[in-house]
């Protein structure tokens, strides 16, 4: 097995750390978590593919490909690790990255790394690599290895809600809807469903990286004005009901849904909680057995999703604002 760390992110504690568990699961033939600091996570893991992960990751920085980890309160780790390891001979560039206020400074460590290997012959290129060294310093810790995978997280800039033809307040972030999508572990040319599809900014994130975008809405105006956000995009939307899915049974690859909450929301059923209760049994009805489906509500549903039969393998909570905050459910369906 080859070890790789991740730089994670920090614009949520828990959510990288999933996105990456849930892509190394499907995208390796087989692996296991090493350790998790922060803003960073170690796995070993066989036959990763790292071009996959970098072209998908959303809350992710850099994959590396590790070297060596060392004691930052050691003296002489870093020098050792160094001085000692296994590297072709190209020309380098050694970049650190502090995470928040660990120790030592990332100029400190690249001044450092730098100096051991132009003592062992190494010539540094700053301006066109043959290969980037990367260290992360975090938790005590000083990892150390070599750039495997860089993600565009700046693409992510261009498709913010209110850049998009049409905007509806009260959506997901790109980079967030990238990481729930990548959570559900859907592949390219599977299908995925989004019910309350709103201006399909989940969709437009699945359908970037290959997977079929299937999504239901139940206002006539939500799906007319984001049907301009998905021109050029092969991705179907529906004016239709999530409580009554024109799905054949066990038909759908999985399933990611931000529920109707907040006062931009319209509830097109006696209540939210009947609404819920419907449309679960829908989702249980159509999503294959096994398969994942995120959800996202504005309190705690254990009971509703226990109701449907879905498995909860992981919570997570994401403060909006201070009236606001987000309950994300992963689960199995059963």
């Amino acid at each position: 097995m080859k070890t790789y760390a991740f730089e994670l992110s920090g614009e949520h504690e828990t959510l990288p750390r999933s996105e990456v568990l849930a892509l190394a699961e499907i995208y390796s033939t087989g692996f296991r978590e090493l350790a998790f600091y922060d803003q960073c996570l170690i796995i070993e893991a066989d036959d990763l593919d790292i071009e996959m992960l970098g072209k998908r990751l959303a809350m992710t920085h850099r994959i590396i490909d590790v070297l060596a980890i060392c004691d930052a309160s050691t003296p002489g780790s870093l020098a050792e690790a160094a001085s000692s390891i296994s590297l072709p001979l190209k020309k380098y560039k050694v970049r650190a990255r502090r995470i928040k206020d660990s120790l030592p400074k990332a100029d400190e460590v690249e001044r450092e790394v730098g100096r051991f290997l132009f003592r062992r012959g190494y010539k540094a290129d700053l301006k066109n690599p043959e290969m980037v060294l990367r260290a992360i310093i975090t938790d005590g810790k000083i990892i150390l290895g070599l750039e495997a995978a860089k993600t565009d997280r700046s693409s992510f800039e261009g498709r913010r809600p209110h850049l998009k033809p049409f905007f509806h307040p009260g959506v997901l972030m790109p980079r967030m809807a990238r990481a729930l999508v990548n959570i559900s572990q859907v592949r390219a040319g599977e299908r995925m469903l989004d019910p309350f599809a709103g201006t399909c900014g989940i969709l437009i994130e699945a359908c970037l990286i290959g997977i079929e975008g299937v999504g239901i809405e139940v206002q006539s105006r939500l799906v007319k004005g984001a049907s301009c956000n998905l021109s050029g995009l092969e991705c179907s939307l529906i004016l239709g009901d999530a409580k009554r899915l024109p799905f054949r049974d066990s038909s759908i690859d999985g399933a990611v849904l931000d529920t109707p909450y907040g006062r931009s929301a319209k509830i097109e059923a006696e209540s939210k909680e009947l609404l819920l209760e419907e449309s679960l049994a829908e989702l249980h009805r159509t999503i294959k057995p096994g398969r994942r489906m995120i959800i996202l509500a504005d309190k705690p549903i254990n009971a509703l999703l226990a109701n449907a039969n879905f498995e909860i393998i992981q919570s997570h909570t994401d403060r909006v604002h201070g009236s606001l905050t987000r309950y994300i459910f992963i689960c199995k369906a059963q």
